[in-house]
């Protein structure tokens, strides 16, 4: 059985929870592309099933920050990963 990862990389494309913005950086892309990159890593490895919660740079979650916080925790309660 595989260990399930649930990899939520923060923030939305734009607001509400956006993220930092400073120097030409945008925290919403460095975070996504981090996850993106780890969950590419994981997915090599066949002891490991791996969701994000942004699956693509313009994935949207929600209307507000709680809304959103709460639609990402939700996610991952729903596919249940298991913790250790």
């Amino acid at each position: 059985m595989a260990i399930k990862i649930y990899i939520d990389q923060g923030h939305n494309p734009k607001n509400p929870n956006a993220g930092a913005e400073g120097n030409g950086l945008r925290e919403q892309d460095i975070v996504f592309r981090v996850g993106t990159e780890l969950a590419a890593l994981l997915r090599a490895n066949p002891d490991f099933e791996v969701r994000l919660s942004r699956p693509t740079s313009e994935t949207q979650i929600g209307s507000s920050n709680s809304e959103s916080l709460r639609l990402r925790v939700n996610d991952a309660n729903a596919w249940a990963p298991i913790i250790s």
